[in-house]
């Protein structure tokens, strides 16, 4: 999800340990946590019903059979040029 080295990893729970303290550090990071499971069921969620209301599996399979149909379009063409 994230590009984050070591060192920034490490960077970031240094500050963290000095701003919140060793005491209170393993509280954040589970709100964190917790925080972004939250999140990112929300955005799932909200992905899937937008995707159902709008219709967007139908979308995907017509673009698809688009596709599909111009590549055997092409390859008819290039077929018949060939034979000719």
């Amino acid at each position: 999800m994230f590009d984050i080295g070591l060192l920034e990893l490490s960077l970031v729970m240094l500050v963290g340990l000095m701003v919140l303290g060793p005491a209170r550090l393993p509280e954040a990071v589970r709100s964190l946590t917790k925080a972004s499971r939250w999140l990112k069921k929300i955005i799932t969620s909200t992905k899937k019903e937008m995707s159902e209301n709008i219709g967007l599996d139908e979308i995907y399979q017509d673009l698809h059979n688009e596709e599909i149909l111009e590549r055997e379009k092409r390859n008819a063409d290039q077929s018949q040029k060939e034979s000719n």
